[in-house]
């Protein structure tokens, strides 16, 4: 068994899911900060106000979205309490009301409600009562309750059901209840408030709320998965990873598992993942998305066209769409994903967004996080304190977070980190902040954060070597960078690119380079991608001893055209002729820098002529 206070609970305090244990008694031991945070134990509430209950005169304003569901099962008969009986209403039904409670003799409540079977965007009740100006709503699209009396306004997110309600003093008017998340671990749903339970104080300076020490069903009213988690822990074989569950009308995902020690079961752990997280980090991408639809409709053709990164080369139908997501992505502040096979130039199209974006005066830092041990990365990336491990420098040093402080960080390879950096790296992502090595003082970061991998996310996701959460926390804007062989009309462009910048490197002095040795290169499939076409390119720069690079200077393996030239004796003249004017076409279009007019006049055809032979030939341009 765990005992209070030890190495164990400071241990599951930094684990990112929640982390409940119970004894054989069902008597709650550890209860990490994570599932304080999940299910609102933690929660630091806006408004201050002292513990007590309802009293007669009170009034009572109600938003339940679903009458029996997380409000403690309250009936439709309950709502007579603030003076409201309609055999109409029923279990399953929506409603937002004002009433008097437990005084029929005062006001008339006031109340709308809708039925179970009806669907409604939102649902709303405004108007005087008491002298008071009260507005109560649902939303049930965007999952926002609100409740406004007088010049304050009190909202909960939720994500199925919410029974919400603020309660004012009878003789002050002014507010002495108000529901805020958590409300069901605390005890004080509508229904059990209604019928006279004590509410506590809420605000800064009143006593924390401690679940330690406590019955798990007194803290999770017993639903069919505390249940579970209550036999796993007196005894029972029930275990089980990764399944969905719902608890205190939160959507989970959870995994239990019995604890046994020196063969006697001591208690069961249940750990949460909260789904509500993931689905607002799938929101904000979406509407990060939407927004940049909306920017990309603004910009003409040809004005997006002028102002596509110079930097990549190349004029493709793939290239231009990554230039214009990357141009939006400069405009946005949002986390951009870099997909690509290796070799595609993912760190340029980083830099370049950094170059167009408002961060462009200040650093761009860039860690291939695979080419620093992994026990290294994380002092690198977040920095270290004087005397935080042996070895360390006696004055600290500042990490990558804080040197791209106002610019960009690009994460290459984020594919690579361990599970545990991955969650470190999430916290930064979500809250902007992190803790140097060795240090308990927090730090901001205000910086472009950028990451590339060459790995499937989604797959490494399935089996269990990438967060989920943090999958979903960067995949807010993703780019694909496609590979050469799906664009090979830009080889030409990148060759006028990169050549200068190879003969400048190595000294060699200015080349230029044959239609054959051209066509050699449009050919080739590239598995290293533009990386690989610039190794070619400088190896070839040291091997031509002219001002001409021919294509026996390429390290490009020859077998496609060696096996043409090879079976040219056993194949029938219409083979031949065709794979002649493939060939032909190819080189016209390569050697004309992808100038379809000029490769029609080099060749000496018509254009109907030449786009039928384009189209026979499945020629991509």
């Amino acid at each position: 068994m765990f005992e209070k206070d030890s190495f164990e609970r400071q241990f599951t305090d930094m684990i990112h899911d929640g982390f409940i244990f119970i004894d054989t008694m069902g008597i709650i031991q550890i209860y990490n900060s994570k599932a304080k945070e999940i299910f609102g134990i933690d929660y630091k509430p806006e408004y201050s106000h002292s513990s007590g209950k309802i009293e007669k005169g009170d009034v009572v304003i109600i938003a339940d979205s679903c009458i029996g569901k997380d409000d403690g099962g309250l009936s439709p008969e309950s709502l007579k309490y603030i003076g409201i009986r309609n055999s109409n209403i029923k279990t399953g039904d929506a409603i937002v009301a004002v009433g008097s409670y437990c005084d029929d003799r005062r006001l008339v409540p006031k109340y709308v409600y809708s039925s179970s079977d009806s669907l409604h965007d939102k649902l709303e009740l405004e108007g005087t009562y008491h002298g008071i100006h009260i507005s109560s709503s649902i939303d049930f699209e965007n999952g926002i309750v609100a409740v406004t009396a007088g010049q304050d306004t009190y909202k909960i997110e939720f994500v199925k059901c919410i029974g919400h309600m603020v309660v004012l003093d009878a003789a002050t008017k002014k507010m002495k209840f108000y529901q805020t998340k958590g409300y069901t671990a605390r005890g004080e749903d509508i229904n059990a408030l209604l019928k006279g339970k004590e509410f506590r104080s809420k605000g800064n300076d009143t006593e924390l709320f401690d679940v330690i020490g406590k019955n798990v069903f007194e803290i999770h009213n017993g639903n069919s998965t505390i249940k579970e988690f209550y036999e796993a822990a007196v005894g029972n074989d029930i275990r089980y990873t990764d399944e969905y569950k719902e608890i205190n009308g939160r959507p989970t995902i959870c995994s239990l598992h019995p604890v046994d020690k020196n063969g006697k079961r001591t208690g069961a752990v249940l750990i949460i993942k909260d789904i509500s997280e993931i689905k607002k980090i799938i929101s904000e991408r979406d509407e990060a998305l939407q927004n940049l639809f909306r920017m990309e409709r603004k910009l003409s053709d040809e004005e997006a066209t002028e102002k596509l990164l110079p930097d990549l080369a190349g004029d493709s139908r793939e290239i231009t769409n990554v230039k214009r997501l990357a141009l939006k992505a400069a405009k946005s502040n949002s986390t951009v994903l870099i997909l690509g096979e290796s070799g595609t130039g993912k760190s340029m199209l980083a830099k370049a967004i950094h170059e167009n974006s408002s961060y462009c005066n200040n650093p761009f830092i860039a860690v291939n996080c695979s080419s620093i041990p992994e026990t290294l990365l994380e002092s690198e990336l977040f920095g270290y304190e004087g005397g935080a491990f042996t070895g360390a420098k006696t004055g600290g040093k500042i990490g990558l977070f804080e040197a791209a402080q106002n610019g960009t960080l690009f994460l290459d390879e984020i594919g690579e980190i361990s599970m545990s950096l991955q969650s470190k790296l999430l916290q930064v992502l979500q809250d902007k902040s992190y803790y140097k090595v060795g240090s308990k003082d927090i730090k901001k970061i205000d910086a472009r954060i950028i990451v590339a991998t060459n790995r499937n996310l989604e797959e490494e996701v399935q089996k269990g070597r990438f967060r989920e959460d943090l999958y979903y926390r960067i995949n807010v804007f993703p780019i694909w960078m496609p590979p050469l062989r799906e664009r090979r009309e830009d080889i030409y462009s990148l060759v006028r690119n990169i050549l200068p910048r190879v003969c400048e490197r190595t000294g060699c002095g200015d080349k230029g380079i044959s239609g054959e040795a051209l066509r050699l290169l449009y050919s080739y499939d590239y598995p290293g991608n533009v990386r690989e076409l610039e190794n070619i390119l400088e190896r070839a720069v040291n091997m031509a001893e002219g001002k001409t690079i021919f294509s026996s200077h390429l390290a490009v393996k020859r077998n496609r055209q060696q096996n043409k030239a090879g079976a040219k004796g056993l194949r029938k003249l219409k083979e031949i002729i065709n794979d002649a004017e493939k060939e032909a076409i190819e080189e016209a279009i390569a050697a004309n820098n992808g100038d379809y007019k000029s490769a029609i006049m080099a060749l000496d055809i018509g254009k109907t002529a030449f786009y039928e032979k384009v189209k026979k030939h499945n020629i991509i341009i």
